[in-house]
């Protein structure tokens, strides 16, 4: 077998593997997964993009050492995007994988597809 020569057979016409019904509840999972991520970076940014619009001075004042108001907002917004990232692959790695492992259990037990002649 050739290096560039493909070992499977392309999927008849009309049959699209990425709408197969199989895939249905990963997608449905990892869509809620990212919904989740998006709420809550979504609101803290606009939480601190309020503030800082409405209180302007009281974002300058400095509360500890040196750090003002808005730093602490800042690194506050910067710790949720980074809880709510390393959150969202210990989610998928709970969730999606095993939606992924059932697929690729199914697909190991057709074996693989027909070789192209």
């Amino acid at each position: 077998m050739s290096l560039f020569e493909p070992a499977r057979q392309d999927p008849p016409p009309g049959s699209d593997l990425h709408s197969h019904p199989a895939h249905e509840p990963l997608r449905r999972t990892a869509r809620r997964l990212r919904r989740r991520l998006l709420a809550v970076n979504g609101v803290t940014a606009l939480a601190v993009f309020l503030l800082a619009h409405t209180a302007k001075q009281s974002m300058a004042t400095p509360l500890l050492s040196g750090c003002t108001l808005g730093m602490l907002l800042l690194g506050g917004q910067a710790a949720t995007m980074l809880v709510s990232a390393v959150g969202y692959d210990r989610a998928c790695a709970a969730r999606c994988d095993r939606h992924v492992d059932a697929l690729v259990s199914a697909a190991r037990q057709h074996g693989p597809g027909p070789a192209r002649p």
